[in-house]
């Protein structure tokens, strides 16, 4: 009870908390190529690990034509060494009218998740740094996200997945995408001979995440699959169920990094260069368990489920009416 009322709470507060902060895309557009993977990657596991929550809350299928819909809210914790990584800056200084460029080791600074303190790159003299800081994260514990789904009955215990929804997060427009398709075991011919105590299915899906940027522009494209086995027993108005599934996030990032050098013909000047990024990175979220159980209330059901990772543990709230 306790975990579904933090839930709750923390949905609340994500749709409604005031958004008096410097956006989330605005914010990843702040560093450059190399600083990008140490800075985001807490950012794109969370959601790689969130959307790949909450896909199915039992192992049987609707009948063909039969469906249920609903809302899956996922609450994905962020680990303490997702906040802090260690930052390789480039910085930039003339000497004689050349440009030297160099690079210097910062400490534990904030990932986007991490504490909203910027940090600035420390320079002497002529040199800047590349960029001239670091900025803070949106100091989170806990990343929220709530999706609508539809999961339809196809033939012979084969059920379609759809999901999706436009949301903002940290101030940036978010469109997420996905579609799933699971197959219960029990109903395949060969199958029903077997005496199988329990339902059994296998699933997957293929999901779609993109961040705009402030003239909306998209400059993160993510690719996620899942691919789950899942166990239920049904019990008349309860239903337990476990499963295991491999996954894994593919993000593509594309904007133009903007930043400054010193001007080589006026002493003391800066000079703005743009630098195009384009980076894919390889989220941290490759395999899960999955316990849980379904209450069933007539058509009406509620569903909780905790999904054991290897660092961003996620709990899944699933509400929702079923016609079978």
């Amino acid at each position: 009870m306790k975990v579904i009322t933090l839930m709750l709470l923390s949905f609340f507060l994500f749709l409604f908390a005031q958004q008096d902060y410097e956006a989330l895309a605005e914010r990843i557009k702040k560093v450059g190529e190399d600083l990008l993977e140490g800075y985001t990657q807490p950012l794109i596991t969370a959601f790689g690990t969130g959307i790949s929550t909450g896909l199915f809350h039992s192992a049987r299928s609707h009948k063909l034509l039969g469906f249920d819909i609903g809302f899956r809210g996922m609450l994905i914790q962020i680990p303490d060494f997702a906040r802090y990584f260690d930052a390789r800056v480039l910085t930039c200084s003339l000497a004689n009218n050349r440009l030297t460029y160099d690079s210097l080791t910062l400490d534990s600074v904030s990932t986007i998740f991490g504490p909203g303190t910027r940090t600035y790159v420390p320079v002497t003299g002529s040199a800047v740094g590349i960029p001239p800081y670091i900025p803070g994260g949106f100091n989170l514990l806990v990343v929220p996200l709530v999706v609508p789904q539809i999961n339809i009955g196809l033939v012979m215990g084969s059920e379609l997945l759809i999901r999706y929804i436009p949301f903002t997060f940290k101030g940036s427009r978010v469109e997420f995408l996905g579609l799933g398709f699971k197959q219960h075991l029990n109903s395949l011919p060969f199958m029903k001979t077997v005496p199988v105590p329990f339902d059994v299915a296998i699933g997957g899906a293929f999901q779609d995440f993109g961040i705009e940027d402030s003239t909306g522009y998209n400059i993160v494209a993510s690719k996620t699959w899942n691919l789950q086995i899942v166990l239920s027993k049904n019990l008349s108005a309860f239903e337990p169920m476990f499963g295991f599934g491999l996954e894994g996030t593919k993000v593509h990032f594309t904007y133009e990094f903007e930043f400054e050098i010193p001007d080589t013909t006026q002493t003391g000047g800066r000079i703005k260069v743009k630098k195009d990024v384009n980076v894919e990175i390889i989220a941290q979220n490759n395999y899960r368990a999955i316990a849980g159980f379904t209450l069933k209330m007539g058509i009406f059901f509620l569903h909780y489920d905790y999904n054991f990772l290897s660092y961003y543990k996620t709990h899944n709230l699933g509400l929702g009416f079923s016609i079978r």
